[in-house]
């Protein structure tokens, strides 16, 4: 990644856009971090998809990472902001200096976020990539024990103010009211920023999507990418489990691996973008 631009957000803190480009003209993939992963965690992968012909940027959420001012008690916000107002800040930026489709890669956490942000009235990307990225819901999970470990979670961001995620070893530092959204998603099955269950505006979106699944991937197993992409009834969904052989390049696959080593992933997925976002409308 070798262009970095600041960028402030609606609530005055900002964050930076750091993007690798391809030659020529092409779509742009803008990266959506999971939850506690800084934007440069991702270097690697964003420069893969520059290298087989996309132009790709990330940027840190708010108080994540490398933005300004770090979260922590007193810096609350939910998925309705990250959704409503990061993400079209940062895309708007993106489309001050790129003129093609922008296509969101949502990891993890980062699809709960593109739902949340296409739910609303103005969606302001063109097509979907979700990797390794599932609902958090208990029954798709991994039954009690995720439902008891996310609703302590919730708890105790209520009671401190604040998630202290690096303190507890997951998720790193986080507001408030994402984990207590979070927490509530994990024990309904609903995802419901604010009380807007974003099935209703998801329900009737069209647009073209991408699904990896990641194979050993523990925090988005099959079941849980299932739950989490029904929420988008009448998208153009492509689905294909990513796994590698003996001797393959690279590192196993998990579901961080993919943004350290992005061997044959990036390809693959700079293929379906360039193949499909070209050509396929926006979202209606």
């Amino acid at each position: 990644m070798d262009q970095h631009s600041e960028i402030t957000l609606p609530d005055g803190g900002t964050t930076a856009l750091h993007v690798a480009r391809a030659d020529g003209p092409t779509p742009f993939v803008l990266v959506l971090p999971a939850m506690g992963v800084p934007a440069g965690y991702y270097g690697p992968f964003v420069d893969e998809l520059a290298r087989h012909g996309v132009t790709a940027g990330v940027a840190d959420y708010p108080g994540q990472g490398g933005a300004h001012p770090l979260a922590g008690r007193g810096r609350d916000l939910g998925y309705t902001e990250l959704a409503h107002e990061w993400l079209p800040a940062v895309v708007g930026s993106v489309r001050e200096g790129h003129d093609g489709p922008v296509v969101a890669l949502g990891h993890s956490l980062g699809g709960h976020v593109l739902a949340a942000h296409l739910a609303g009235d103005q969606p302001a990307v063109d097509a979907v990539v979700l990797i390794g990225s599932g609902s958090t819901h208990w029954r798709s999970q991994h039954g009690l024990k995720t439902l008891t470990q996310t609703q302590l979670i919730g708890t105790l961001s209520r009671v401190l103010g604040y998630w202290p995620g690096a303190r507890f070893g997951f998720g790193g530092t986080q507001p408030m009211t994402l984990m207590r959204e979070w927490a509530a998603f994990a024990r309904t099955g609903r995802l419901a920023p604010r009380g807007q269950d974003v099935a209703t505006g998801l329900r009737a979106r069209r647009l073209p999507m991408l699904v990896v699944d990641l194979d050993n991937d523990t925090l988005a197993p099959p079941a849980a990418v299932d739950a989490l992409v029904a929420l988008f009834a009448s998208a153009d969904v492509e689905r294909f489990t990513f796994t590698k052989a003996a001797g393959d390049p690279g590192k196993p696959v998990n579901h961080y691996s993919f943004a350290r080593s992005p061997e044959i992933i990036g390809e693959r997925i700079a293929r379906w973008v360039l193949d499909r976002v070209r050509i396929a409308p926006g979202p209606a």
